[in-house]
């Protein structure tokens, strides 16, 4: 059946009387300006209130987070005083390290600890890359050359762990004055050491090469009855534990912290295994001997 003009106006103001209901009784339930006014005012009072009552919590909670850290670092200052006592350490870093305060926060720790740190020495860039217009001239200029098959920052790692452990100097000095290597003003390699802290933890894999420089090194070291310890800071992008784990030597994977620094100390004192917060650790810390078995 056809529909009527009639049946269209008639529906047309069907749902235009809905419309009007609708909004008569929505602005019936809707508040008078002043309520809303009121009601907007307290809402800020009540959010003004919650952002200050916040704002005291995180006060206090930054205040009991400094009070803890200044615990751990007192604590940690308690345990290794006197740990390395007797102890030559060097410390070597197996890349530039710029402005991070690593390994000037081990450097304190070692002196700390009581040890009689003999070196602190960086593989520069020069070392970790070797371009080849470098490896010429220091091969010339130190009539060493490998044999095939060896790599020549390989051939360098040995002779640096060498020196090292036999308290001499002449061939440090030389890489040196080549550029390939930087000491510390108070360095004195003529002094055999017991330990080495070797300091890796890299922001790209390109920073070091591990498996060139560190590893020799470490073999040699080893060889040779001396102490070697690996450790980095916990947030490094690229992790060197996995590899010094491969060569069983100890291993702290988060030095830069109260607990690490504590690992540290107690790894070079003769503890073994793998300490930090890392998948490669064992456990977070070493056993600590009581303060009459230092």
């Amino acid at each position: 059946m056809a529909i009527s003009y009639r049946y269209h106006v008639s529906s047309f103001v069907v749902i235009l009387l809905a419309l009007l209901l609708g909004i008569l009784m929505g602005i019936g339930l809707t508040a008078r300006p002043e309520e809303f006014d009121q009601k907007v005012a307290d809402l800020k009072r009540e959010y003004a209130s919650t952002v200050a009552a916040r704002q005291d919590e995180l006060k206090a909670t930054q205040e009991k987070l400094r009070q803890s850290e200044l615990l751990n670092r007192e604590a940690v200052s308690a345990l290794v005083e006197g740990r390395l006592s007797g102890r030559k350490i060097a410390i070597i870093l197996d890349h530039e390290f710029g402005h991070d305060s690593l390994p000037s926060n081990l450097r304190a720790l070692l002196q700390e600890a009581g040890a009689s740190l003999t070196s602190t020495t960086t593989l520069t860039r020069d070392f970790v890359t070797l371009p080849t217009a470098v490896r010429e001239r220091v091969a010339k200029r130190l009539l060493l050359y490998p044999p095939p098959g060896v790599y020549f920052r390989s051939l360098l790692a040995r002779s640096l762990a060498r020196e090292l452990a036999g308290g001499r100097d002449a061939l440090i000095n030389e890489l040196v004055a080549s550029g390939l290597l930087r000491s510390s003003a108070d360095s004195d390699y003529r002094v055999r050491v017991d330990a080495v802290l070797l300091v890796g933890g890299l922001k790209a894999a390109s920073d070091a090469a591990v498996e060139r420089i560190d590893i020799p090194l470490i073999e040699e070291l080893t060889k040779l009855g001396v102490r070697v310890v690996g450790c980095e800071g916990h947030a490094a992008p690229v992790s060197c534990v996995p590899l010094y784990r491969a060569k069983a030597i100890p291993t702290v994977d988060n030095a830069d912290t109260p607990a690490g620094r504590l690992a540290v100390a107690l790894a070079l004192a003769g503890a073994d295994g793998h300490f930090g917060v890392k998948e490669t650790a064992n456990r977070l810390l070493p056993p600590i001997p009581p303060a009459g078995g230092r």
